[in-house]
């Protein structure tokens, strides 16, 4: 996490399960962008954005082990990267 930077404000969607004040924004940073990406809104998602990067999102959804096939073909298209180049390619549907 960048020095004063503000916490990522996430709708009570992504993360309902939990404590949302006790996850680790740097060290869990893939887990994070993994759920906002799966069960987050468009608001949630440019939030995401505003606070890890396109290129940190970029090369965490790469590393993702599931993701649902119309997420993965979404990030896919947004990031230009073929999905075969996903590690989830071929698990899709579980998350």
């Amino acid at each position: 996490m960048r020095n004063n930077q503000k916490i990522p404000e996430f709708s009570g969607g992504c993360f309902w399960d939990q404590d949302y004040t006790k996850l680790n924004f740097d060290t869990g940073r893939r887990y994070i962008i993994t759920r906002v990406i799966s069960r987050g809104s468009s608001q949630d998602q440019k939030e995401l954005f505003r606070f890890y990067g396109a290129d940190t999102i970029k090369e965490e959804v790469v590393k993702i082990r599931y993701l649902n096939a119309k997420i993965l073909n979404y990030i896919s298209k947004l990031f230009d990267i073929p999905p075969e180049n996903f590690r989830c390619y071929g698990n899709e549907g579980i998350f």
